[in-house]
């Protein structure tokens, strides 16, 4: 997998997500769990959840 968990785990809001995003969904379409997904790409997995259930803030 080319994708590394940033250093840096503060908020980066909204727009800077988004290859985390990216990369929790084609965890998700390979058959790995919301809470595995956000382990492996390093977010809340309320934050995965909400993602996936398409709440946005």
């Amino acid at each position: 997998m080319d994708f590394e968990i940033r250093e840096d785990r503060t908020a980066q809001g909204r727009k800077q997500l988004l290859r985390e995003r990216e990369t929790h969904f084609r965890l998700m379409q390979q058959g790995f769990s919301n809470e595995q997904a956000c382990r492996i790409v390093g977010i809340n997995a309320k934050t995965g959840q909400r993602w996936r259930n398409g709440r946005r803030a």
